[in-house]
């Protein structure tokens, strides 16, 4: 398994750089939109949170302890530790056997976040595209890790890269318990995501052209998608609310 540059880091966050990411969603949130750039998007078209080629997963595992996970949820992640990443990313792996369509033995971790007590991790390969998702509870600092659920998403074509400035919609799960994942493609020049939706504020972690998050609310409900919105911060600093996700 191959982690990502962005993964490697030597110890965990400081109260310093979790202070640095909570500005930098409050900028994305306050900032109105680029006046010439939002006419570039005024014509796009917004499309299901789903690629064609991908199956919408409505996940029906129970979680476990729910409450005492939930209740530690933050809106703005949090990198992991080599430790933390080892750990974690060795059970996820166990749990994701199952998957017939994920070949765990050239799937990388393509993304890894905490958020409290859990632990999201993103697994893909190419050649035909998969995608395996797994959220496991671990108490930082500790050796203890359980209540891990997975989710996969295949299939038979390549991954299609988003375009420049734009990002892709990709798979989506929804637990019975109220919780949400999903994931997809980031443009070269993405620098961050943030999702709104249910009265929520989340800010997804962006890395090398993949971006992932999860929050403790349903994002479907009786059948119908929870209205979600995006706002797009780019390399140069430029960020751009409500932008559409790329057909």
């Amino acid at each position: 398994m191959k982690s990502l540059r962005a993964l490697d880091v030597a110890v965990p966050p400081t109260f310093e750089q979790y202070e640095r990411a909570a500005a930098t969603l409050d900028r994305i949130v306050a900032t109105p939109p680029d006046p010439p750039r939002r006419q570039l998007i005024k014509g796009w078209m917004l499309v299901p949170a789903l690629a064609a080629t991908v199956a919408v997963l409505v996940l029906v595992v129970p979680w476990g302890k729910s409450d005492r996970a939930y209740a530690t949820w933050t809106p703005i992640p949090v990198a992991l530790s080599p430790a933390e990443t080892t750990l974690v990313g060795k059970a996820c792996r166990k749990e994701m056997r199952i998957y017939d369509h994920l070949d765990l033995s050239r799937a990388e971790l393509a993304l890894a976040e905490r958020r409290g007590e859990i632990v999201t991790m993103l697994y893909r390969h190419d050649d035909p595209a998969s995608t395996g998702f797994c959220l496991a509870h671990n108490l930082p600092g500790t050796d203890d890790v359980d209540d891990v659920k997975t989710g996969n998403a295949s299939s038979s074509g390549n991954f299609r890269p988003a375009p420049a400035g734009r990002f892709i919609e990709g798979a989506l799960a929804v637990y019975p318990e109220g919780v949400s994942v999903t994931e997809g493609a980031a443009g070269p020049d993405v620098a961050g995501l943030v999702i709104h939706t249910g009265g929520l504020t989340v800010q997804a972690t962006v890395s090398d052209g993949r971006w992932v998050a999860w929050w403790p609310e349903p994002a479907i409900v009786d059948g119908e998608d929870v209205p979600r919105t995006y706002d797009v911060q780019l390399n140069d600093g430029r960020i751009f609310r409500n932008a559409q996700p790329a057909k």
